[in-house]
């Protein structure tokens, strides 16, 4: 089927399809990695004590609502806008692996 003026392809759901399938999957490992990260400030006394590692984990949450909120909003840019799909298929799976590597490049207790 080809595009016509009056819309997009009838196949404009696969990229986002396939982004949210696999970035929802891994969102089930990512969470309870945030909440084991919490762990990182067991070390300190109290609130205000670690400012990096508390910085960190604020980090890790706001990439984690970019991530939720990439991938509701890559359904509407897939179908409006065609040349864009692949990118913002990627975004979502991006920015989780940023909140892994974050998570990952915490030091605990400073």
């Amino acid at each position: 089927m080809t595009e016509t003026a009056s819309g997009p392809r009838a196949n404009w759901r696969r990229a986002p399809l396939a982004s949210t399938l696999v970035t929802g999957f891994c969102l089930l490992f990512v969470l309870p990695l945030r909440g084991l990260a919490e762990m990182a400030t067991d070390p300190c006394s109290g609130p205000g004590s670690c400012p990096a590692t508390e910085a960190q984990l604020a980090l890790s949450d706001h990439l984690l609502l970019t991530t939720v909120a990439l991938i509701v909003l890559q359904w509407p840019v897939a179908y409006l806008l065609r040349p864009a799909r692949v990118w913002a298929a990627l975004a979502p799976m991006a920015a989780l692996l940023s909140v892994v590597a974050v998570i990952f490049s915490i030091n605990p207790g400073t």
